[in-house]
């Protein structure tokens, strides 16, 4: 029942809640017959699903699908015990003859969909010289009309996402702080590291001891203890820093303050046995309610975790706005074709939306054809390519926005991560209508503020996550952001996630809740409103799957999340 339990939690960090126990039976099996572990056969679920295009949710079928087309071809196959059914004379190179001698061996039937094409890959011309960018041209122009299919939506329903009107925006970077184009990353002192984590500690603990008092209906107030390894057998409120070890369900509480002498802040254990709900993950601020009679272990009796930042202005929009998004990869594992994104393109010129973002990377450093040097093109020439052609497929009145990502090969690999460079000038001096945007960043159109990262955050909490609460996993993922008030939460960070912790501290937090979130994750697609936020994962393009959003102006000076609908689309 562990093994299942465990394998089921693996499951829900992809997005998946397995109810079927057969599915889970059908995974133990390819463990057992490829010997591989349970982390391995998630691993190789996820590349099967990215590579064909599946449902993420796992079923007998597509698990079957899986097996023939990754684990017969990378694993061998164990070979099976003797049993007494075994044909006991051909163990010992003896044979008979006759037919009644011959043993047939049935395969898994797979049932495979007629109606469907055997590659989902649409061919276009590609304009550019490498020959791992050519592609042959088979899309006529009557597929332009063809829907896109919805996913799922939010809000009003709109009618038709075609521009109406000649009303332009600009789009410019909010008034918060964003990195610099010449910032220095990886100078950090440990030292230097140890102090801003324990000032962040601190400036969020007090806050939340702020909002907490506000809320609490008690009319006495609790005293609160700054050390919290203090011996007291009466309750005390305290904060810190959560340090959670999944591999032993043990939660970690790190003190906001360091005594003097000490090089580090003091820790102590955290017992959630009188808390009935709670959810936790390395590096969230919390605040508690606990009483330590022994002193090697805090027993919690509540735990306040919510303190959004204020909500952001009013927008002055005077008409609707229409926001295409697509988040990258934008090619598949096996080759460096970006139909997908041609394809979304297409549907571009055709609506004209105001604005269009596009969110890195464009060239994941970890794409096969990359790491082997199959590309004549250096790789900041195969990325000025793609954006030339992303230009000329682009109407001058769409706003694009291009989104740094640490994954791209031709860029920084650091967290915050500083805008794109474009060497060529054409491109810089002909299209007025490309910004080039850091990673996080907040965009202001016409006072809309939109919250934008490239890292999977949600993905990288749910790793990192100890709870005890049913319901909706995804929002309680994409809360953990708001309420933490920064773009990645997660300490220590993912180990393929560089953070410059001083970076970090100057730009990943938001002092102001934006009105739009957008959040891309391999997980499965979503849009949810939380505390008035429209927070929305559009996935990744290469699944040929992007959000439009529609925004109304306010009315009246009044605003709410209604104003916004949204679609996550597939072409």
């Amino acid at each position: 029942m562990e093994d299942k339990e465990s394998l089921r939690k693996l499951f829900l960090d992809l997005g998946c809640e397995i109810k079927n126990d057969a599915v889970l039976d059908k995974c133990f099996e390819f463990c057992d017959n490829y010997d591989v572990d349970l982390d391995k056969l998630t691993e190789l679920w996820l590349t099967f699903c990215v590579n064909n295009d599946a449902d993420i949710q796992p079923t007998i079928d597509n698990l079957i699908k899986m097996e023939h087309l990754i684990l017969k071809k990378d694993y061998k196959l164990k070979k099976p015990h003797y049993n007494e059914n075994d044909d006991v004379l051909s163990m010992y190179g003896c044979t008979e003859s006759g037919p009644s001698s011959k043993r047939t061996r049935r395969s898994p039937k797979v049932k495979v969909d007629a109606s469907k094409p055997a590659c989902k890959t649409r061919a276009a011309e590609c304009s550019f010289s490498s020959p791992t960018c050519t592609e042959n041209s088979s899309v006529s122009s009557s597929q332009l009309n063809i829907a896109d299919k919805i996913l799922l939506s939010i809000g009003e329903t709109v009618s038709s996402w075609k521009r109406t009107g000649n009303s332009d925006v600009q789009v410019i970077k909010s008034d918060e702080p964003h990195v610099p184009s010449d910032t220095r990353y990886m100078y950090e002192v440990l030292s230097r590291q140890g102090h801003i984590l324990t000032h962040v500690c601190q400036n969020l603990g007090s806050r939340l001891f702020k909002t907490w008092l506000k809320a609490s209906s008690n009319a006495i107030e609790l005293r609160y203890v700054k050390n919290v390894r203090s011996v007291s057998q009466t309750n005390f409120r305290t904060f810190g820093r959560i340090n959670a070890k999944k591999d032993t369900n043990t939660v970690i509480l790190e003190g906001g303050t360091r005594r003097k002498g000490i090089s580090g802040a003091d820790t102590i254990e955290l017992d959630f046995r009188n808390v009935k709900q709670y959810s936790v993950f390395s590096g969230q601020i919390v605040a508690i309610e606990a009483v330590n009679p022994v002193g090697d272990t805090l027993y919690v009796k509540e735990i306040f975790t919510r303190s959004y930042a204020p909500l952001a202005l009013i927008p002055t929009l005077e008409s609707r706005l229409n926001i295409f998004v697509a988040a990258g990869p934008f090619t598949p594992s096996s080759n460096m074709h970006c139909q997908a994104l041609w394809d979304l393109m297409e549907r571009v010129a055709s609506d004209e939306p105001q604005v269009l973002i596009l969110i890195g990377p464009f060239l994941e450093h970890t794409h096969p054809e990359i790491q082997d040097n199959a590309i004549k093109d250096t790789h900041q020439e195969l990325f000025e390519k793609i954006l030339t052609r992303i230009m000329e497929s682009t109407r001058r009145n769409t706003q694009v926005i291009l989104i740094a990502s640490n994954r791209d090969v031709h860029h920084e690999p650091v967290f915050p991560t500083p805008h794109y460079t474009v060497f060529n000038r054409n491109l810089s001096q002909n299209y007025s209508n490309l910004k080039v945007m850091p990673d996080p960043c907040i965009l202001n159109v016409a006072g809309l503020k939109i919250g934008i990262t490239s890292v999977d955050v949600i993905k990288h909490i749910g790793k990192e996550e100890i709870s005890n609460v049913s319901g909706d996993r995804l929002s309680r993922l994409v809360d953990h952001v708001l309420t933490q008030t920064c773009f990645y939460p997660v300490y220590p960070p993912s180990e393929d996630l560089n953070v410059d912790t001083e970076l970090w501290e100057k730009y990943a937090f938001f002092d102001q809740q934006p009105h739009l979130l957008i959040l891309p994750s391999d997980m499965r697609c979503y849009c949810k409103v939380i505390n008035e936020c429209t927070i929305v994962n559009p996935e990744r393009m290469h699944k040929y799957t992007y959000a439009r959003l529609s925004v109304k102006p306010a009315v009246d000076g009044k605003w709410s999340s209604n104003n916004i609908s949204c679609e996550i689309a597939k072409i």
